[in-house]
Parts: structure tokens; C-alpha cells; sequence
């Protein structure tokens, strides 16, 4: 999904069927070929090469959409809050790849960046159907800091947007007023 989920012309037909609770998702690539590739070598083998392009793309794709002519005016959100691994994880992976992420995008775009936690741990969305990525979430993050009004989630790839609306409902629960996704790649429509 990507624009406002108030116009249709750019949703899915499960987005038009059930809105999902963030406003928009900005996801400017396509999870598949060099970019997939890109992804895992930053998520599984811990580039910090590999990291440093997919923030820079990211980052190109967002200030080239708010420059763009004729788009309605944008506004850059007041935080942005990384989509945070268990810390168990975490630790086994080395780092948490949404958070590295938000970090270096929160520096370079002068937003703060807020921490959510991921309160259990989860199996594995990989293989998942919509429903139960959505039943193996729920109620799985919190964020204990009161956020400002506009908020921005930060992942690396969305695959059925399930992680970030039960992520979404954490920050409105914790003040946010609006909530828009942003993630370096989508992965493909089977």
C-alpha cells in the first residue's frame, strides 16, 4: 500500500475491505532481486554496508516524494519508532535491523526517534498466512514514552502490514494521532 487510505485509486483490495489503523505506507521498493538480496545481507549478516544503502535509499525515496509538484503538502512526522526485534532476538542476530535503521534516518532528517519493545517472543512470521501473522501479534508491542501527534514506523521490509498495525495500535495507545508506515521494500503480491 502505498499513498493515503483515503484514496482508493492507490490501495489494495484488502486495505479498501479493511483499513488498516496507520494512514499511509511509504515503501518505495519492490522485495525482490538485488533489493532482496540488499536485505539480507544487512539483516542476516549484519552489512553495515548493506545497511548505510537501504537507509540512503529509503531516505532518497521520501525527500523525492516530498519534493514532488503538485503532491498535497507533506508533513514530516514529529517521531519515528523503529519496529523493534525481542530483545532475545536481538541478541542473536547481533543488532536489531528496523531500530539500526530509524536511527540513522532520525539523524539524518533531524526527527527524534522513540523506542517501542516487543513484550514476547514471537515465532517467525516467515510462511504465515495474513490471519495468522495478525493472531501471532496481537498485543505483542508497547511503547512506554508518550509520543507526539504524528508518528512514523520504521521497518525493512512489509510483507502483510500485520506487524505494523499491531505496532500502530501500541503508539496511538501511547498518544499518537496519526500513524504512516515507512519501509525500505514490499515484498511482491503472490
Amino acid at each position: 500500500m502505498s499513498g493515503s487510505v483515503t484514496d482508493d485509486a492507490l490501495l489494495c483490495g484488502t486495505c479498501l475491505n479493511r483499513p488498516p489503523s496507520f494512514v499511509r505506507a511509504r515503501v518505495p521498493l519492490c522485495y525482490q532481486d538485488q533489493i532482496a538480496q540488499l536485505v539480507q545481507r544487512f539483516k542476516f549478516s549484519a552489512s553495515p554496508r548493506a545497511g548505510a544503502l537501504l537507509v540512503t535509499l529509503l531516505e532518497q525515496a521520501l525527500r523525492r516524494e516530498w519534493s514532488c509538484p503538485g503532491t498535497r503538502e507533506v508533513i514530516c512526522p514529529e517521531a519515528l519508532v523503529g519496529v523493534p526485534l525481542h530483545p532475545l532476538k536481538a541478541r542473536q542476530r547481533g543488532f536489531d535491523q528496523a531500530g539500526w535503521i530509524a536511527t540513522r534516518l532520525s539523524k539524518r532528517l533531524g526527527v527524534p526517534c522513540y523506542q517501542a519493545v516487543r513484550k514476547r517472543m514471537t515465532p517467525s512470521q516467515r510462511g504465515l498466512t495474513r490471519r495468522e501473522r495478525q493472531t501471532n501479534l496481537r498485543h505483542s508491542f508497547s511503547v512506554t514514552t508518550a509520543l507526539p501527534a504524528r508518528v512514523a514506523l520504521v521497518d525493512d521490509v512489509m510483507t502483510t502490514g500485520a506487524t505494523l498495525e499491531e505496532l500502530t495500535r501500541a503508539c496511538l495507545s501511547a498518544g499518537a494521532q496519526e500513524v504512516e508506515v515507512w519501509a525500505v521494500a514490499r515484498t511482491p503480491k503472490e
